[in-house]
């Protein structure tokens, strides 16, 4: 008989080192296929001698192999953030509807300064980012979760964007107190940022 799954958030305190890597590593990643292929579809939105893609050069048809895994967010003014965004796939797995949402308001308190600074640094640095972890979702529902970030620009060429690609798989259900948050990070496995270009950041806390 298993134990109840005992609630306890966490800022993050058993992070596995990071591995980072180049943007030409991704492929020879122990990633899925399907994350991989975001860095391909990105590199080839390069254009006109630009180093990063902006949001406008997204063709659908060309994102529709991940169209149901992304989120599109976007850094406000202000400095939070919003998700553009959501594909069907992942609204389906946090069970409910995401577009809009500040996304930070979706993993526990205790989590969220930490969470953010991976934000900042894909669009500050800028980079990309990867991490392999379980998750716990609502209504006692726990899956892995495999996501990789990389950044665009607005039409201006200002770095305010960047598309994660999302793969769940494995879920299972467990005992557990009710709780809001709508993605509790549990455990983190792997671990990284990604040089597009521009180095990765020397912060090594997340």
């Amino acid at each position: 008989m298993k134990e109840p799954y005992q609630k306890k958030p966490f800022d993050f305190p058993h992070v596995p080192p990071r591995v980072d890597l180049k943007l030409d590593e991704i492929d020879e990643s122990t990633l899925t296929d399907k994350l991989k292929l975001w860095p391909v579809l990105w590199r080839d939105l390069l254009k006109d001698g630009k180093a990063i893609p902006a949001k406008s050069d997204l063709s659908m048809p060309k994102l529709a192999a991940i169209l149901p895994n992304l989120i599109i967010f976007e850094r406000l003014e202000s400095g939070d953030y919003t998700l553009r965004l959501v594909g069907t796939d992942v609204e389906a797995w946090l069970d409910r509807k995401l577009t809009g949402l500040d996304p930070l308001s979706l993993v526990p308190e205790p989590q969220r300064r930490r969470v953010k600074s991976v934000y900042d640094h894909v669009i500050n640095q800028p980079c990309g980012f990867y991490i392999s972890e379980v998750l716990m979702l609502s209504q006692g529902k726990k899956a892995r979760a495999t996501t990789l970030k990389l950044p665009l620009t607005d039409k201006e060429g200002t770095i305010r964007y960047f598309l994660a690609v999302y793969q769940f798989s494995d879920s299972e259900y467990v005992d557990t107190e009710p709780h809001l948050a709508a993605a509790e990070h549990h455990r983190v496995d792997h671990i990284g940022y990604i040089d597009i270009g521009f180095g990765v950041p020397a912060d090594r806390a997340l």
